[in-house]
């Protein structure tokens, strides 16, 4: 596929900088000359022509914030505060703030830059491209839900990831956003999630590897497990079985090593689609740490989207059409209203439009299948690191389903936490982990106009089409909201009174979002995660890190993290985004068969 879009946004850009500067110098010097009659001098042209696009924008900004401290101080608010660069054009600040979002810890750079500036909301000033970044939830409350009008996910976003997630759900706006979550809703409901036959299934092939592994006495990459796992029971509930749709591959399938550096490095193959669906969130990822002139030019003759959303669209071609032909079958025998027992054949119901239907279905195999590996992968690796709480959360499990009881949706609901044990539910160790690891750390917002956001200080002004990069990551683990623990992994903060101050603040706390936009797969991923944390206590006693040993070297945490601030210094992994968040190298694990 040819992307247009960033490529015509690039001739638009770079025409918008040099072509107003020109024309202006050329007229003045047009004037100039009918006044005084003279020529000047060839040498003195070609650098006034050469400065005048500096002079013009830096005359033009100062202007812009003029105006708009005149229109904050009108409306009683203050303006965002803006963090400047040492060097000219802030060039310091854009290397530091694009090494630290593409090479640095998670949300670090975000919190350095606030950090240094005193607050929790600022603006930076890139190649002329208002960005602003917040920790602050209250600006988060404002952006996700009570001024949810006045923002939207924006051009700055869509230029950046249509060409691999097309128009769906992730980067559509207005009217199309609401289509996306109106096909979608309806399958999200309790009966389509309680149903965990599925997960059952694919549960007991992961444990079987695990059960081989210790047996064996080798380390586990749990991630690599879990996104095998994930991945196969979201291609379940998308598409079907292997039976009703030959194009999909009965084999477990495998995660692969992406341009990011060792993801899954332990795996040798894996299938085509598989190499694309990773790469092509790996050059999504890319694009959206990058200042939107620099991989716009670097990929203005060379897409390497290209190639993958290619493959990406033809593996889903054939399944999307094989559902348009189970329609047409029951159209012909008169069954036009058959159940919709698989996501394709509801969308098909939904939409005459293949485009619409791929861009949808691509869209949540990503929300399907990151959300719940990324998660399971994070909380077993927490909790490893914590054999107490491990024991608790596991004496609980015991308590509920013995060893070998499967978990249904009704007792998994209805699983309370139990005084007798001082320990967390497994949905606190659940949200624990998110709140540690957020599938999606930092996310954005791009104003439509001019808005006022509250917050507990001073109300700030926002003019139009700026971007807002909210961390949701740095939100979870600021002490002032979550005590001087913050940092540190405590189910028990989900069960021993301080939830109750969660609930009446709840934008302390967004792993998926919040708001009309929250993510509808919310319930879908806590119900897959809590069956499979069960399964998993139920056979094994014991989780021990062995990331020194097993993992790739390349994939260890750098060891100037050790001598950072926060949770980074801390880490025996290391947590890398790609679209969400995983760990590099992968989680490896040896674990303990239980014996009682």
């Amino acid at each position: 596929m040819f992307d247009r879009r960033y490529r015509i946004w690039l001739i638009k850009y770079l025409a918008g900088i040099f072509l107003p500067p020109v024309a202006l110098l050329f007229v003045c010097l047009k004037a100039l000359k009918a006044i005084h009659k003279e020529d000047i001098p060839r040498l003195i042209l070609i650098a006034l022509y050469v400065v005048s696009p500096t002079i013009y924008w830096n005359v033009t900004g100062w202007i812009t914030e003029w105006q708009d401290g005149i229109n904050a101080r009108k409306l009683g608010v203050k303006s965002i505060p803006l963090i400047k660069g040492k060097r000219f054009g802030n060039m310091d600040l854009v290397a530091r703030y694009t090494k630290g979002i593409t090479e640095g810890y998670p949300g670090e750079i975000i919190n350095e830059l606030l950090d240094e500036a005193g607050v929790d909301t600022a603006r930076l000033c890139l190649f002329g491209v208002d960005r602003v970044i917040t920790r602050d939830h209250d600006v988060v409350k404002f952006i996700l839900s009570t001024g949810f009008n006045e923002f939207e996910i924006g051009d700055a976003v869509a230029t950046r990831l249509e060409s691999f997630f097309g128009k769906g759900i992730f980067v559509a706006d207005g009217e199309a956003a609401k289509m996306h979550r109106a096909m979608a809703r309806p399958y999200f409901a309790r009966d389509r999630i309680s149903d965990y036959t599925t997960f059952h299934k694919h549960c007991e092939t992961i444990l079987d590897i695990l059960r081989k592994n210790v047996s064996a006495n080798e380390p586990t990459d749990v991630q690599d497990l879990f996104m095998t796992f994930s991945f196969d029971t979201a291609i379940e509930f998308l598409f079907g079985p292997p039976t009703l749709n030959p194009s999909i591959s009965d084999s477990p399938t495998q995660s692969v090593p992406t341009s990011l550096g060792a993801k899954f490095e332990n795996v040798a193959n894996a299938t085509t689609f598989l190499k694309a669906f990773e790469q092509g969130k790996a050059n999504s990822q890319m694009r959206l740490g990058k200042p939107q002139l620099f991989w716009a030019a670097e990929q203005f003759f060379n897409d390497p989207q290209a190639e993958v959303s290619k493959s990406v669209s033809e593996y889903l071609e054939p399944l999307v059409r094989a559902a348009i032909a189970r329609k047409e079958c029951r159209i012909a025998s008169g069954k036009e209203d058959g159940p919709e027992k698989l996501f394709v054949d509801h969308l098909v119901n939904s939409t005459s439009d293949v485009s619409v239907m791929k861009d949808g279905l691509m869209n949540l195999m990503l929300a399907a299948r990151d959300t719940t590996a990324s998660l399971l992968s994070f909380a077993c690796y927490l909790l490893a690191t914590s054999p107490t709480a491990m024991a608790r959360a596991r004496d609980e499990v015991l308590l509920h389903y013995g060893r070998t009881d499967i978990p249904t949706y009704d007792n998994l609901k209805h699983l309370k936490y139990n005084p007798n044990f001082a320990s967390s539910t497994v949905r606190a160790v659940l949200n624990e982990s998110l709140r540690l690891f957020p599938i999606a750390p930092v996310n954005s917002r791009q104003s439509k106009g001019r808005t006022v956001i509250p917050t507990r200080g001073d109300p700030l002004y926002v003019p139009r089409q700026w971007q807002f990069l909210y961390s949701a990551i740095s939100i979870q683990k600021r002490k002032d909201l979550w005590g001087e623990d913050a940092d540190e992994f405590n189910p028990s903060r989900w069960v021993d009174g301080r939830e109750k101050e969660m609930a009446s603040d709840p934008f302390r706390f967004i792993p998926f979002n919040a708001g009309p936009r929250i993510c509808l797969g919310q319930q879908f991923a806590y119900n897959e995660a809590s069956f499979v944390l069960v399964r998993l206590l139920q056979q094994f006693e014991s989780f021990t890190l062995v990331q020194a040993e097993a993992a790739p070297k390349s994939s260890l945490p750098p060891k100037e993290w050790k001598s950072g601030s926060g949770r980074q210094a801390m880490e025996l992994i290391t947590p890398v985004m790609s679209m969400t968040l995983f760990a590099k190298g992968g989680v490896w694990l040896q674990m303990e068969l239980a014996t009682d």
